[in-house]
């Protein structure tokens, strides 16, 4: 893409029960969002937590996302913003009580 933005997807499928982490290769982006949906049909997201690498080998400790979790079967979550935080990957920890799949996208520059 023109002028240095760089767009991001993934999806991923939560077991019942099993914290399940979602690497994004943000590749150095200083300024990225990132919107998780949950694509389930019927059950929810019920934690979300965020880790950031500027390498991609050692991670911050990882804070809690509360707002709008749990997230409901085909809705989206409010944006993650990264805002003047260099960032190689961001790592998305994901829980469903019951099991649902999700995707995320994002864009970053």
């Amino acid at each position: 893409m023109s002028g240095g933005i760089q767009q991001y997807l993934a999806t991923a499928t939560l077991p019942a029960g099993v914290a399940t982490p979602v690497d994004i290769a943000i590749n150095g982006a200083q300024n990225w969002t990132l919107v998780v949906r949950n694509t389930g049909a019927t059950n929810a997201v019920t934690a979300l937590t965020l880790a950031v690498s500027p390498l991609g080998t050692l991670f911050e400790a990882a804070s809690s996302i509360t707002t709008g979790i749990p997230l409901a079967a085909s809705t989206s979550l409010a944006a993650i913003v990264g805002s003047n935080e260099p960032c190689s990957t961001a790592r998305l920890t994901l829980t469903s009580t019951s099991g649902t799949t999700v995707s995320i996208e994002g864009v970053g520059r």
